[in-house]
């Protein structure tokens, strides 16, 4: 961890104190409370137009006719431990104060710590939603209690969660940054090129193979920038710079629809705050 202040210990939930964090999911939506100017956020300081975790001592106050599901201790993060569910129910919040958002909403109005909790809670609990059966044999799998992990009850075999990894990567060809529309994006937004590892790969062999598939260039130099939890629904984004090697733009018309080199002084419209492809093309293009 960056600051290094999180710890998980086991899979057995101590107690649960009043001021105890929650993250309450229902469905890709996150219970959180807005800020005031005489609350502090107890993972950074933040003013009063942000959001924070719900406690537990808010519960009640939050939300009314609300059905939990199993209750995942997350961990410790400066002293206050971390909860999340999802609900089985809808819900209606009895307090304008608290709000549902979804994950990508949040990305940008969370800070980095906060994000990486909300991460870790949606992750967690999809994989327990996605692991309820033993995928060798069927049959019903149980909890560990030594580790996030799972256990078959019949053949013993074990199911950790599962992190998808892909790549994003900023290509530069001299002081100009490739950037491409995928089909997917709302009108004008340009991106980074991306895409997932495949079996066998390295992650530089995939980066060189995701800008030639998608953009027809071929690339030099890959160097690692950063990586980003993405639980969307349970990836890991790791970001690269490169250099343009060789070869003329030509977008592979399936994902990517357009593709160009653009320059400090025309950048399209660019991808949420908050997201490791933002975050990539701020650093080299706002230098």
């Amino acid at each position: 961890m960056e600051n290094n202040t999180y710890l998980f210990l086991k899979t057995i939930p101590p107690d649960i104190a009043p001021a105890s964090f929650f993250l309450i999911f229902y469905k890709d939506k996150l219970l959180v409370k807005k800020n005031n100017k005489n609350e502090i956020n107890e993972i950074n300081e933040t003013n009063e137009n942000s959001f924070v975790f719900v406690r537990f001592s808010d519960i009640s106050d939050a939300v009314e006719g609300l059905k939990p599901g199993i209750i995942h201790f997350l961990g410790v993060e400066n002293g206050f431990n971390y909860y999340s569910f999802q609900a089985q129910n809808s819900f209606e919040s009895k307090n304008s104060g608290f709000e549902f958002y979804d994950l990508r909403s949040l990305m940008s109005l969370f800070d980095a710590d906060q994000f990486r909790l909300a991460c870790l809670a949606s992750q967690v609990l999809y994989w327990d939603q996605t692991t309820k059966f033993c995928g060798e044999c069927g049959s019903e799998t149980l909890y560990s209690l030594f580790e996030r992990a799972k256990t078959c009850a019949k053949c013993s075999a074990i199911l950790y969660p599962v992190i998808t990894p892909a790549i994003v990567v900023a290509v530069m060809k001299e002081d100009k940054i490739l950037l491409a529309h995928n089909k997917k994006f709302a009108d004008g937004v340009y991106s980074l090129i991306a895409g997932f590892v495949d079996p066998g790969e390295s992650l530089e062999e995939c980066v060189a193979r995701e800008v030639m598939e998608e953009t027809g260039i071929a690339v030099s130099d890959v160097k690692y920038f950063k990586s980003q939890p993405w639980p969307f629904p349970s990836s890991l984004m790791v970001g690269f710079t490169a250099s343009y090697g060789s070869g003329e733009i030509k977008p592979d018309g399936v994902e990517i629809t357009h593709a160009a080199w653009f320059g400090r002084g025309d950048l399209p419209l660019l991808p949420r705050y908050g997201s490791l492809s933002r975050k990539i093309i701020d650093a080299l293009m706002t230098e």
